[in-house]
């Protein structure tokens, strides 16, 4: 009788165990059409920089500057701010000094500056920018006394973008040498350079650059809760993809989701944003066979998924030299490309355009770049290939 009950118990377990594991319905998830990422797209790169990156500079510009005015013959003259190879520092050095400093004249130089043809031609180049005209007198004047310090505004001279005052190639660094040599000649202006860190680790070591420009500051990696709240202005209102099309909602994510996207993007907002827009996906019943959105949608919501970034390619050892060059200079021309690498341009064409095809460099016109979303899986890379590589 004992028996007979256990038996029958056996037989109840597996069908109940059955019934409370059985999962939960889940909706099917697809794809966005490009159309609708793309018009996000064009929305991040408009997003205001992160307001840590904006807080580290100006801490540390004021910091330098008080030094710098207490003892200006003594005191460090320069500020490097170092970020990594896929973003624009520029805008940010922009961002944070504007109307921030209203007791200083700032002065931006270079902005946009394109390398020549001619790497050489460069110190030239920067002699015209940088130089005050000596036909004229120079309202730039060392204060001597107090008085002079309490009347005295100071110049800060910015410029943007230390990877494009070189190339990488026989005497290609001169445009770096003169700019060592005219900020720490002049101590009545204070200067302020952008640069990036595997920039600054090749400047390193073959011109020992920070022996002259010795304060330099790092971007800080983004929290999830920090990049939640740099991306908030996509996340809170809904957007139009076109004059008659749907509207477009992107779905609150939990802390997780955050936490996850700041450790898998290392914390660096512009991989961070590529990485996000890729995670989002669209319910499979607002799309129609064919990929489009369907008639009957007026508001397409856009699902945040697992972070993850985007696998890697087999990478062959021409490939790992051109990506190299290209995170040390962030974007370059296929001439300029072809210098550094001692290679005729035919011999990178080919290798250029695999690339380009899958993903992971993108082109602006004339120039390449790395996409934001490869670079932590080409940090690791390109590192444990024993490539000279940034901090970050």
């Amino acid at each position: 009788m004992v028996r007979k009950q256990f038996s029958s118990i056996f037989k109840i377990i597996p069908a109940w165990f059955s019934r409370s594991a059985k999962p939960e319905p889940t909706e099917e998830l697809v794809n966005a059409p490009p159309g609708v990422l793309n018009s996000l797209g064009e929305r991040l790169v408009k997003l205001s920089v992160p307001q840590p990156y904006e807080t580290t500079i100006q801490d540390a510009l004021a910091q330098a500057l008080q030094d710098w005015q207490a003892n200006p013959d003594f005191e460090n003259n320069s500020l490097v701010v170092l970020g990594r190879p896929v973003e624009d520092i520029g805008p940010i050095l922009k961002a944070s000094l504007h109307e921030k400093f209203p007791d200083c004249e700032v002065h931006f130089f270079l902005g946009g500056y394109q390398r020549p043809p001619d790497p050489l031609t460069v110190p030239q180049h920067l002699k015209r920018e940088l130089e005050p005209n000596t036909d004229t007198p120079s309202d730039i004047a060392t204060p001597v006394t107090q008085t002079d310090i309490d009347k005295h505004v100071p110049t800060i001279m910015v410029v943007s973008s230390l990877e494009q005052c070189f190339l990488r190639c026989i005497q290609g660094w001169e445009g770096i040498e003169y700019l060592q040599t005219l900020s720490t000649q002049d101590s009545s202006r204070f200067w302020i350079f952008g640069c990036n860190h595997w920039t600054w680790s090749f400047l390193e070591r073959v011109c020992q650059i920070s022996a002259y420009f010795e304060q330099a500051i790092a971007l800080p990696k983004l929290s999830g809760p920090e990049l939640k709240v740099w991306l908030m202005p996509l996340l809170e209102t809904n957007l139009e993809t076109q004059a008659t099309g749907p509207m477009v909602k992107v779905t609150a994510a939990n802390d997780s989701y955050w936490n996850t996207l700041a450790s898998v993007t290392d914390g660096i907002a512009s991989t961070a944003a590529q990485v996000w827009l890729k995670s989002l996906r669209i319910r499979a019943d607002a799309v129609t066979d064919e990929g489009a959105i369907a008639n009957k949608t007026d508001l397409i919501e856009l699902i945040p998924t697992k972070p993850v970034l985007p696998g890697l390619m087999s990478l062959d050892p021409l490939d790992r030299y051109l990506l190299h060059s290209l995170l040390i200079h962030r974007e370059m021309t296929r001439s300029h490309l072809a210098l550094s690498l001692g290679e005729a341009e035919r011999n990178i064409r080919s290798r250029l355009q695999v690339l380009r095809r899958e993903g992971i460099i993108r082109q602006r016109g004339r120039r390449f770049s790395v996409h934001p979303a490869y670079y932590p899986r080409l940090y690791s890379e390109l590192g444990n290939n024993n490539f000279l590589i940034g901090n970050a």
